[in-house]
């Protein structure tokens, strides 16, 4: 009987400490605007991030130190866009999700993989011939593509540290086009830019997490 009571309190000890909780905080939406730069080629990028979910993480040691982070996952959209002198420029709208790892320091780390629609303006005057041999200017010339992008980058959220509802961040992307005449087409694309937090907020709930490890 003494054993079982042991056993019970244990277990229910271990369970409290391990066990996800619920609870419902605001959490705003993000403006991302970004300096976008196809390798030495410059570009631009503006976008809005939708919170979808955010899980509040805390870690015991086995030395007895706290580890606290939160994983934060959004619905994003984006508009692109960069000028390549004498190839094209491209602009692009992508949809995605992006998840992003925050330490209570207010460094961050996030990864997101996101879909969309390319269409490329050729650079330079483009003739157009039709059957007759007849030779006229064809205004903004280029072609659509489907596009996919994956990206990681870091950066660092103010607002863990001080009051400025803002943060600054680096991301390296891969842009793949395809079809593009008729083989894929990838791209590097860096982006050096900031996130702000709007005033208005989404109700979400929230997970939490403690773990013994």
């Amino acid at each position: 009987m003494c054993l079982t009571l042991i056993f019970t309190v244990s277990a229910l000890i271990c369970f409290s400490r391990n066990a996800d909780t619920l609870n419902i905080e605001k959490i705003p939406y993000n403006l991302k605007f970004s300096y976008n730069s196809s390798l030495i080629y410059p570009g631009a990028s503006s976008g809005v991030e939708y919170p979808f979910q955010r899980i509040n993480v805390t870690k015991f040691l086995k030395t007895g130190k706290k580890k606290s982070f939160i994983k934060d996952r959004f619905i994003t959209a984006n508009l692109n866009g960069y000028h390549h002198p004498y190839f094209h420029d491209n602009l692009y709208l992508t949809v995605g999700w992006t998840m992003r790892r925050t330490k209570s320091s207010g460094f961050f780390t996030e990864f997101s993989p996101e879909i969309g629609l390319s269409r490329t303006f050729l650079g330079g005057t483009t003739y157009k011939v039709d059957d007759n041999g007849n030779v006229s200017v064809r205004k903004l010339a280029g072609y659509y593509y489907t596009l996919v992008s994956v990206g990681g980058g870091i950066g660092y959220d103010f607002s863990k540290t001080t009051s400025k509802p803002y943060m600054v961040f680096s991301k390296f992307n891969v842009l793949t086009m395809f079809p593009y005449n008729s083989t894929i087409y990838l791209r590097p694309v860096i982006e050096i830019g900031m996130i702000c937090k709007l005033s208005c907020f989404r109700s979400l709930k929230v997970k939490s997490k403690t773990k013994n490890k």
